[in-house]
């Protein structure tokens, strides 16, 4: 059984405040183990929400590609850091890209160290960009290009792909369609 959840199975607003009130009851009576279980569980139904959210989020194709539908999970706390992920690919003549984006993830403290430390960023090959007021990070190897974006230090937009057709400015124009404000308020 997997902790995976797709994006598709939202949340209803009823479940959620239901579990909340559940969860609430269960505390106010010193019922411990119900109410964290309860609350656990209204948790969980948000995160569900927020990924089926999330993966509303990712740009339509630039034209002449093409894109497969966003997946979209939410993560217990051993997967992802507890955050949710969503992704989608995209396609191109031999062009293949893939989107990730992975939110409220305590793993991203780890990244933004890369973000807020030019240097250290620069060290492993990557150089900086400016996308909508977000700092980015980009590396090209031969066919291989990758972009790394952090929004609202709570978001990690990653977009990563090869073929010979694959261009930067096609990564930048995907992460410049990115809804940074809807982003951040997710």
């Amino acid at each position: 059984m997997s902790l995976l959840l797709p994006g598709l199975l939202w949340a209803d607003d009823a479940e959620i405040r239901r579990a909340i009130e559940e969860g609430t009851q269960a505390y106010e009576a010193g019922e411990w183990s119900r109410a964290a279980a309860q609350l656990d569980y209204a948790a969980t139904l948000v995160r569900q929400l927020q990924a089926g959210q999330l993966g509303e989020l990712f740009p339509e194709p630039l034209p002449g590609w093409q894109a497969d539908e966003a997946n979209t999970q939410a993560g217990g706390a051993a997967l992802f850091g507890g955050g949710i992920h969503a992704s989608r690919h995209y396609r191109k003549d031999n062009a293949r890209l893939e989107m990730t984006i992975t939110k409220n993830s305590p793993l991203l403290q780890t990244m933004a160290m890369l973000f807020t430390n030019p240097s250290m960023a620069t060290m492993s090959g990557y150089k900086i960009r400016r996308i909508h007021e977000q700092t980015a990070m980009v590396k090209e190897e031969g066919n291989s290009k990758e972009l790394m974006m952090l929004v609202a230090n709570t978001t990690l937009v990653q977009l990563s792909g090869s073929g010979s057709e694959l261009t930067m400015d096609e990564l930048e124009a995907y992460a410049g369609a990115l809804d940074v404000a809807a982003l951040s308020a997710l």
